[in-house]
């Protein structure tokens, strides 16, 4: 099975870029056909030097891009879920349907000072606390459908009723959110396994990351969990470990980890030969981008790339509306 790509680039090396606008990095990436970028993952194991906040690199990646897929790494012990609802919708809104959240258990970048506690958990988040915060942050993406505005009279309410989130949990809200469901119906959740997480905890997620040697630790996840392998640029033997893991039937995806200023040589060097073998599946708007020729809005969104459908649950129907008569 042919592997969705994504590209890790490291935190300070971003930072250190900003200055000369990233130098064509977002530009270059969508161009290949990479499927997603994932931005501030380092915020979770500390970082040395600088690191630009996540969301606002996603907002600069999203206007420059047209078809990459952006996710952007936020805590629940920095940021809570209502707040990390918000950023990622608005996203999403922005990007036309291509944003995912890196669910982090903490924020080592943005600890407030608290001797790496934060504003709204004691300490990092344990699975249960990170799959409440992502349930939390569903039920707000939930509330207020968009189909409560009519088409072609913005502005004007529908029969469609906003409803409260009514989460109840470690990271209890009401809501609603003040930003409508999204082109994807919401943004695509990432999940960084590590040892010892109850799969129960995991499959609040969409996608798993997890290293090679983790893969039988998974296999109880349901097949609505996609599963993508981390994989570093710097490893010799990159593109045979690549081949293999898309021979895995576990496996939807591979996500390498890249020096910024080796990024241009994998893109035109590893990527390329994997996509003409069948083993990488490229984003299928790439050659448009490439040649300037792809029309606004063409692009699919993120989560059809992925292969990743939207969850049932929550289920808000029977939760009680935000306006009276609705």
């Amino acid at each position: 099975m042919a592997v969705v790509i994504g590209v890790e680039i490291p935190d300070g090396q971003l930072a250190q870029l900003a200055a000369a606008g990233f130098d064509r990095v977002p530009e270059s990436i969508d161009a290949a056909g990479v499927g997603y970028v994932v931005l501030g993952a380092d915020r979770a194991d500390g970082i040395p030097g600088a690191s630009l906040s996540p969301t606002i690199v996603a907002t600069v990646f999203g206007r420059r891009t047209a078809g990459l897929g952006i996710v952007a790494a936020a805590s629940p012990q920095r940021d809570h879920p209502f707040n990390v609802a918000r950023r990622l919708a608005s996203l999403d809104h922005l990007t036309h349907g291509r944003a995912g959240w890196l669910a982090l258990r903490q924020d080592r970048a943005a600890a407030l000072g608290l001797d790496g506690r934060g504003g709204w958990a004691p300490g990092p988040s344990d699975a249960p606390r990170l799959a409440d915060a992502v349930a939390a942050a569903r039920a707000l993406w939930r509330t207020w459908p968009i189909e409560s505005l009519r088409t072609g009279d913005i502005g004007v309410p529908d029969t469609t009723p906003v409803r409260y989130a009514d989460h109840t949990g470690f990271f209890s809200t009401t809501g609603p959110l003040n930003v409508p469901t999204t082109p994807q119906g919401e943004p695509v959740v990432w999940w960084r396994y590590e040892p010892g997480d109850d799969p129960r905890d995991v499959a609040s997620a969409d996608i798993v990351i997890v290293a090679p040697e983790q893969l039988a630790a998974v296999a109880e996840l349901p097949e609505s969990v996609r599963v993508h392998v981390r994989l570093d640029r710097s490893d010799p033997g990159l593109r045979s470990r690549i081949t293999e893991s898309a021979t895995d039937p576990r496996v939807h995806g591979v996500l390498v980890r890249t020096d910024l200023f080796d990024l241009r040589g994998f893109l035109t060097g590893p990527l390329t030969a994997l996509a003409r073998s069948g083993i990488v599946r490229l984003r299928a708007d790439h050659e448009g981008i490439r040649s300037g020729t792809t029309r606004p809005g063409a692009h699919p969104i993120l989560r059809e790339h992925l292969r990743t459908p939207r969850r049932v649950e929550p289920d808000l129907s029977r939760h009680r509306p935000v306006f009276a008569g609705s």
